[in-house]
């Protein structure tokens, strides 16, 4: 049995569920099934195909499906996390999907966060989880050691004013 087919057999979905939808509808099942690092140019459209075609009243929803991190981080901690995978929570974790492809780390982290919890077969679980929690490693050895840098401004900054003082 194909990966894809059991996790949506054990999600309490159907391979078929979005069938009848037409084929754009299929990205709605990545966040679920492909790592970060299986997300290659067909998959980025699939996603942005997805994006494309939902749309909403509600602002916050707007801005998400839009591409606003933020929004997409606040829509899906908002989420209740459910005792199976339905239309919803494809969508909601799809737009969640959307923002962490765009580039935005803190997307990234919190999609990691939610894959634990969400009723997925364990090690399928741990596998997307830790994919997304290790997606944006590159960037941050690319950064050449910026958080370092920033803490050592700090560390000179308090050091320069506690220079001038007298210690007991």
């Amino acid at each position: 049995m194909s990966t894809k087919k059991k996790i949506d057999r054990q999600s309490g979905g159907h391979a078929e569920a979005y069938a009848h939808c037409c084929p754009w509808a299929d990205g709605l099942r990545l966040w679920r099934t492909v790592p970060a690092d299986g997300f290659g140019p067909a998959e980025h459209a699939a996603v942005a195909e997805c994006m494309r075609r939902t749309s909403s009243t509600i602002e916050v929803w707007r801005a998400a499906i839009g591409g606003d991190a933020p929004s997409a981080i606040r829509r899906v901690l908002r989420m209740k996390r459910p005792p199976a995978i339905t239309a919803s929570t494809d969508l909601t974790m799809t737009v969640l999907l959307n923002a962490a492809l765009a580039g935005s780390a803190g997307a990234a982290l919190v999609l990691s966060h939610l894959l634990r919890q969400m009723p997925l077969d364990d090690v399928e679980r741990r596998r997307l989880s830790t994919s997304w929690l290790a997606h944006n490693m590159p960037r941050a050895e690319a950064d050449g050691g910026g958080i370092r840098r920033r803490l050592g401004r700090r560390a000179a900054r308090v050091s320069a004013r506690t220079e001038g003082e007298v210690k007991p």
